[in-house]
C-alpha cells in the first residue's frame, strides 16, 4: 500500500470514528424504549441529562413548541441608547424564559434589532407571550437581619407543626448543623460580598431551638451566613414547596418575602447550596429610574472590576433616603424576582451615583451591568413572527421526513447500482458514509434538526450522487480511449474535480447567504445543506476514491464494472 493511500485510509477511518462517537448518544437514546428512558431519567437523572444534551437535538417543528421573533422598537432612543439595547432585552427575556421550565430554550440575536425565542415543548403559548412581553422589573430591596429571619423561621415551624406538615418536608437535612466557610461559591462566585478579610465572625449556626429535628421547616436549613440562610441542593425543592404553601404564606409578614440568589454555591463539605434571603417589601428602590451602569476598574484592586451606576433625579432622591437609613446593611439587587447581587451599603449615596464592589471579572462585570440596565429598558418588544407546533404534528413530521428520506435513498441506490453496476454500489456505500458524517457533525455542533433541515439532507443525497455521476462519466470517457483502469480512474477523478468544486462552491455560497440572513426554517435548511455539501465532497473525492484505489491497487482487475 502506498503512503498516500495509507494516509487516506487513516483519515477516512478517523472521520468515521469521530462521527460515530458524536452520534453515539443519539443512537443510544433512539434504541432505548420509553420505559428504559423513564427509568434512567428517574434513577440516574444526571446521566440521562448528559446523554440527552449530547444527542442530536430536534427543532420546534419536530419536537413541538413555540417560535417567536421579536423586534426592538428603538425609534424613541438616542444613538447612545441604541448601542446595547438588544443585549439588554436579551437578558430580560432569558430571565423570563427561566420561569417556564422549558428544556434547552434558544434565545438568539438576529441582525441588529431582532431577537429569536424558541421554546421547545411549551404547552402554554399565551403565557409565554404575556411574560416575555412584560417590562423588566429591577429593584433594590433591603435584606432583613438575622433576628428578623429567625423569628419568621420559628413562625413557619410552629405553623407547619400545628397544621401537620407533609412528610416530604419533615426529613432533616444532612449536615444541618454545618457552617459554610468563606471561599465557597457563595462567598466568591457571586462577587458581591464587600467584607474584606476573615468572614468567620459573620457566620453563625441557627439557634438551637430552630435546628431541632422536630421542626418541620428549620430542619431543612443549614446555617445562617450573615443575614441569609444556606440551603443544601437536595433540600431546595422542599423549601420552595414549604414557602409556596398557603398556610406558610399566612405567617410570613406582609412587608417581607423570601427570594433566592440566582447562583449556586459550592459547599465546603461537597455538593451545592442556595442562599435564601428574607427581603423587605416596604424598603426598596425601583430600578426604573436607573440611567446607566458600566464596568470600571477598581482603584484598590487593578486586577478586578466594579460597577458604576447612576440614577436620574427622582431615583437619586429615593436612593439617598434608602442608603442613608441603612448604612452597613445588605441590599439585594432583584431582577424579575431573582437576586442577582447583594452588596453592602457602605455609606449614603446623595447624588444617585455609586459603585458595586465585588472583585468582578471582566465577563461578570459586563453581565451584571447589562442586568442592571435591563431593568430600565426604554424600548418595547414588538412580535413580528409567531409559530406554534403541537407535539403530535411534530411526530407526524418526523415520520413523513424519515419516509421521504428512506424512499429517496432507496431510489438513488437502485438507480446507481442498475446504471453503474459495482461502481454504483461503491457510490451507495459512499452515500451512507456521507450521511453518517453529516449527522455526526450536526450532533457535534449541537445543531437542531428541523423539517426543512431534513429537506436539505434529502437534497444533499441527490447532490452527492451528482458528484459520483460526473466522476463515473469521466472514467467511462477515459476507458473508451483504451486507457488502463488505473489511469482511467486517476484521470476521471482529476478531470471531474474542477466541475464538482465549481458546482458545489456556488451552492455552498448560496447556503451560507441563506444561513446568514434567513430565519427559522430557512436557517435549518441552509445548515444541513451547507454541511451536506462539504460532507458529500469529502465522501465522493476522498472516500470513494480510496475504495477504487484499494480495489484496483493489485493490478489484477481487468474490467471495471461502470
Amino acid at each position: 500500500m502506498s503512503k498516500s493511500l495509507r494516509y487516506k485510509v487513516i483519515l477516512v477511518s478517523l472521520v468515521l470514528l469521530g462521527s460515530l462517537w458524536s452520534l453515539y448518544p443519539t443512537i443510544r437514546l433512539a434504541m432505548m424504549g420509553a420505559q428504559k428512558r423513564h427509568a434512567m431519567a428517574t434513577e440516574r437523572p444526571e446521566d440521562y441529562d448528559k446523554l440527552e444534551k449530547k444527542a442530536l437535538k430536534r427543532g420546534l417543528d419536530l419536537s413541538g413548541g413555540m417560535h417567536i421573533a421579536l423586534e426592538v422598537d428603538d425609534t424613541k432612543l438616542t444613538d447612545a441608547e441604541r448601542a446595547d439595547v438588544v443585549d439588554r432585552a436579551l437578558e430580560v427575556i432569558r430571565n423570563r424564559v427561566d420561569q417556564f421550565g422549558v428544556s434547552e430554550p434558544e434565545i438568539t440575536k438576529e441582525g441588529t434589532k431582532r431577537i429569536i425565542v424558541q421554546l421547545p415543548g411549551l404547552q402554554d403559548p399565551s403565557r409565554a407571550k404575556r411574560l416575555i412581553g412584560q417590562t423588566a422589573m429591577l429593584e433594590w430591596k433591603l435584606v432583613r437581619q438575622q433576628a428578623e429571619v429567625a423569628d419568621v423561621i420559628k413562625r413557619l415551624d410552629d405553623q407547619l407543626k400545628r397544621g401537620g406538615a407533609d412528610t416530604a418536608f419533615t426529613a432533616p437535612a444532612a449536615g444541618a448543623d454545618s457552617i459554610l466557610a468563606a471561599g465557597g461559591r457563595g462567598a466568591g462566585k457571586t462577587d458581591s460580598l464587600p467584607v474584606p478579610g476573615d468572614l468567620a465572625p459573620a457566620i453563625s449556626t441557627l439557634p438551637t431551638d430552630l435546628t431541632d429535628k422536630d421542626k418541620p421547616f428549620s430542619s431543612l436549613l443549614m446555617t445562617f451566613y450573615h443575614d441569609w440562610i444556606v440551603v443544601q441542593e437536595e433540600n431546595v425543592p422542599k423549601v420552595r414547596g414549604v414557602l409556596a404553601r398557603a398556610d406558610a404564606l399566612k405567617v410570613i409578614p406582609g412587608d417581607s418575602e423570601f427570594l433566592w440568589l440566582d447562583e449556586w454555591a459550592d459547599l465546603p463539605e461537597g455538593g451545592r447550596g442556595k442562599f435564601l434571603f428574607l427581603l423587605a417589601k416596604d424598603e426598596m428602590v425601583s430600578g426604573k429610574n436607573l440611567q446607566n451602569a458600566t464596568p470600571s476598574a477598581d482603584p484598590s484592586n487593578p486586577s478586578s472590576l466594579l460597577i458604576r451606576f447612576s440614577f436620574n433625579r427622582t431615583g437619586a432622591r429615593e436612593l439617598s433616603r434608602f442608603t442613608g437609613k441603612n448604612v452597613g446593611r445588605y441590599t439585594a439587587i432583584v431582577l424579575d424576582g431573582k437576586i442577582k447581587s447583594y452588596p453592602v451599603i457602605r455609606s449614603k449615596i446623595p447624588d444617585g451615583n455609586g459603585v458595586i464592589e465585588g472583585n468582578f471579572t471582566d465577563v461578570e462585570a459586563r453581565d451584571l451591568s447589562v442586568v442592571l440596565r435591563a431593568g430600565a429598558l426604554p424600548a418595547d418588544l414588538i412580535p413580528r413572527e409567531e409559530r406554534t407546533v403541537g407535539p403530535s404534528l411534530g411526530s407526524d413530521s418526523i415520520k413523513q421526513g424519515l419516509n421521504a428520506g428512506v424512499i429517496g435513498f432507496i431510489a438513488v441506490v437502485l438507480f446507481m447500482v442498475i446504471y453503474y453496476g459495482l461502481s454504483g454500489a461503491i457510490a451507495s456505500v459512499a452515500l451512507v458514509y456521507n450521511l453518517i458524517l453529516l449527522f455526526g457533525v450536526l450532533a457535534y455542533l449541537g445543531a437542531a434538526l428541523t423539517l426543512p433541515g431534513i429537506g436539505g439532507i434529502i437534497l444533499t443525497i441527490g447532490m452527492a450522487v451528482d458528484a459520483n455521476v460526473l466522476i463515473f462519466e469521466r472514467i467511462r470517457e477515459e476507458l473508451r480511449k483504451a486507457k488502463t483502469i488505473r489511469s482511467a480512474i486517476d484521470a476521471g477523478y482529476d478531470r471531474a474535480f474542477v466541475t464538482i468544486l465549481d458546482s458545489n462552491l456556488t451552492t455552498l455560497i448560496t447556503a451560507v447567504v441563506l444561513w446568514q440572513f434567513g430565519t427559522g426554517p430557512v436557517k435549518g435548511f441552509a445548515t444541513t445543506l451547507s454541511l451536506g455539501i462539504l460532507a458529500s465532497m469529502f465522501a465522493a473525492l476522498v472516500f470513494s476514491r480510496m475504495i477504487f484505489d484499494l480495489w484496483t491497487r493489485s493490478g489484477k482487475v481487468t474490467k471495471l464494472s461502470i
